[in-house]
């Protein structure tokens, strides 16, 4: 590449940075560095006697035009390999030897003198002068395998040494496939499982609750497809998770090892063990400049005959601690079919899982969201206040679930969601008619299938029309009696109670209207109806505070653009009786305001979040904000 300030070529190193996603990074995921001033560390290492984490620090100084992509920790794997394309790998195939016993002797059974071999060392600057030191030992080699961590491999053309990643996994898959074909199932005999009584969908919210630390929720992610299966009802399956995970890459999220929970009426006695275990293995493990011990809960719970939960600060890290726990599986499976497998030593483990670099890469990430760790379930969440309050829920780093009847809404809804939280995994839609309580309950399940629980609910869902006592038709006053206190009343239960069984407290906000306290005129039903939402949320503050759950309400009027009240029927039978054209409405509701101002939905989203929140309003519950530009018949008193 030409120097930024010379002109003149310089060689420069392109690596995978720090934390990045092979499956995903664009250019911007890559490191640059100059090539001299990095070889020129080694002096640093041999000579001046620095430790191979401080020469991390020295990175910096060694970036090529001020790339600010901090470096991976694996950079000296590629910077001291003498070629120009260097691929690092954890194939479950690779690892499977890597992580064997006898690992040198398969290496070489294997791929005989194509690849090389060296003993399980912490990635750092002294692997990668191992690394070298073998390149130039045996210059015919084309790649190693590293003792329990994966396989890397190098060639000065990048096609070539694609193919050549490709071909040695390949190698390595079938040499385990052959060895398996002659040898009983791995994972040993079937064994007898009684499934649970219970499902995900009862056991979830409660184990969600309980593996929260230091008042951090987690998002869960739930597996049980047939290779998971297969795994968990095997004779072997309890062996083989008490020794844990080998890959470093692995274990940083899966821990050290699964919980292993037999039955819901063992949760506190499991937990309470596997907490006491992570405690002494941290006592036996840690060094005088160890970080805190971390959240002793389990990433990972494996529930015979149910499948598997795996925990993450957002629903992707949650998902991909399950996907590694699998891959763990998968590399417990070729060890044991190559010979037998073996996790790293105890201290080993505890050096990476509290390595003071992963510590400081983990304070060097940007404060959480608002709303991060938290789950949020919005009725009426594809149009109007809903959508509002859902993309900015999204954007504040929810989880968010929108219940709605209108299915085109809601596709619409998830892509205006997945750009408001910068991905399509914080956001589910499902179509319910909320005034079928069974629907209700089954939507309800789905949020805790997926994200494991729920923390705030929104009650939003609703609709109106026109009519005084004297001429409200019973089909009228059905639909409005239905929507607006049968379903907000059900809806309120089905949240209260998940949150209950959570322990971790939560938030109800009921959208109720201006109406619920002045009198509104031609709308007998739906302005009642508004005041039952009230006091049923005044009554649940009172009732539901001893839970940690605060309930509150905002008081919206006259928000025309997007709300599905404002249809054209309600629209042009309230112009009608203010004697107006339809078109005149938003300008006559704004005059009629103290403050002379138009209400957008993005308004009321805004009371409605602060209200959820427990960074903003954790001491407030029993309320009701206006959110109407001010009308004096709307004051709450």
């Amino acid at each position: 590449m030409p120097d930024p300030l010379t002109g003149a070529p310089v060689e420069v190193l392109w690596v995978k940075g720090s934390g990045g996603d092979l499956g995903t990074m664009k250019r911007t995921g890559l490191a640059s560095l100059y090539m001299d001033r990095l070889l020129a560390l080694e002096a640093k290492f041999t000579k001046v006697g620095l430790h191979e984490d401080e020469i991390v620090g020295l990175y910096a100084h060694c970036t090529f035009n001020l790339n600010p992509t901090a470096s991976s920790i694996d950079t000296p794997l590629h910077a001291y390999v003498p070629f120009k394309h260097v691929d690092h790998m954890h194939p479950d195939a690779a690892i499977a030897v890597a992580a064997a016993f006898d690992s040198e002797s398969l290496t070489q059974e294997v791929f005989g003198g194509e690849v090389g071999w060296l003993p399980w060392k912490r990635p750092g600057f002294e692997l990668g002068l191992m690394l070298r030191d073998l390149c130039k030992s045996n210059p015919s080699l084309k790649g190693a395998v590293m003792g329990s961590h994966g396989i890397i491999n190098w060639a000065d053309d990048p096609r070539e040494c694609y193919e050549l990643t490709l071909r040695l996994i390949n190698r390595a898959q079938e040499f385990i496939d052959g060895r398996g074909a002659a040898k009983s199932h791995p994972f040993g005999d079937r064994v007898q499982v009684a499934k649970p009584t219970e499902s995900f969908r009862n056991l979830l919210p409660e184990l969600r609750g309980k593996v929260a630390f230091e008042g951090k929720r987690l998002i869960a992610h739930v597996r049980s497809d047939d290779r998971l299966m297969d795994f968990l009802d095997r004779s072997q399956m309890r062996r083989l998770a008490a020794l844990g995970t080998s890959c470093p890459d692995h274990f940083l999220r899966t821990k050290i090892r699964p919980m292993i929970l037999d039955s819901m009426e063992g949760i506190d006695s499991a937990l309470a063990e596997y907490r006491s275990g992570y405690a002494a293995y941290y006592d036996r493990c840690k060094r005088p400049d160890s970080p805190a011990m971390r959240n002793p809960n389990p990433s990972v719970v494996l529930v015979p005959g149910l499948g598997m939960v795996s925990f993450g600060k957002n629903k992707a890290e949650a998902r991909v601690t399950g996907e590694f726990y699998m891959n763990a599986i998968g590399v417990m499976g070729g060890a044991e079919t190559l010979t037998r497998y073996t996790a790293l030593p105890e201290q080993e483990a505890f050096d990476i899982e509290y390595w003071l670099l992963e510590e400081a890469k983990l304070r060097r990430m940007p404060p959480e969201k608002e709303l991060s760790r938290q789950i949020a379930v919005i009725s009426g969440g594809a149009q109007g206040i809903g959508l509002a309050t859902a993309k900015m829920m999204a954007e504040l780093g929810a989880c968010v679930v929108i219940l709605d009847l209108n299915a085109d809404k809601i596709e619409e809804a998830k892509v205006e969601l997945a750009a408001a939280a910068g991905t399509k995994e914080h956001a589910l839609g499902i179509r319910c008619d909320v005034t079928k309580n069974q629907e209700l309950e089954a939507a309800f399940g789905q949020a805790v299938d997926h994200f494991g629980g729920v923390d705030i609910v929104v009650v939003s869902a609703g609709n109106a029309r026109r009519g005084t006592v004297a001429d409200t038709t019973d089909e009228d006053y059905a639909f409005q009696s239905d929507l607006l206190m049968k379903a907000y009343f059900e809806t309120m239960r089905a949240g209260s109670q998940i949150m209950i069984r959570q322990g971790t407290g939560g938030a109800i906000v009921v959208v109720a209207s201006k109406n619920g306290i002045a009198a509104g005129s031609n709308a007998a039903v739906y302005s009642a109806a508004k005041a039952f939402e009230l006091h049923l949320a005044r009554c649940s503050a009172g009732d539901l505070a001893k839970h940690g759950i605060r309930v509150n309400a905002v008081n919206p009027d006259a928000v025309l653009q997007g709300s599905a009240i404002w249809s054209d029927q309600w629209r042009s039978q309230t112009a009608a009786s203010l004697g107006i054209p339809p078109d005149q409405l938003e300008e006559h509701y704004r005059k009629r305001s103290l403050l002379g101002v138009t209400v957008s939905t993005d308004d009321v989203a805004e009371a409605i979040c602060w209200l959820a929140s427990e960074a903003r309003s954790s001491r407030t519950t029993g309320t009701v904000i206006p959110v109407d530009g001010g009308n004096k018949e709307g004051f709450p008193r």
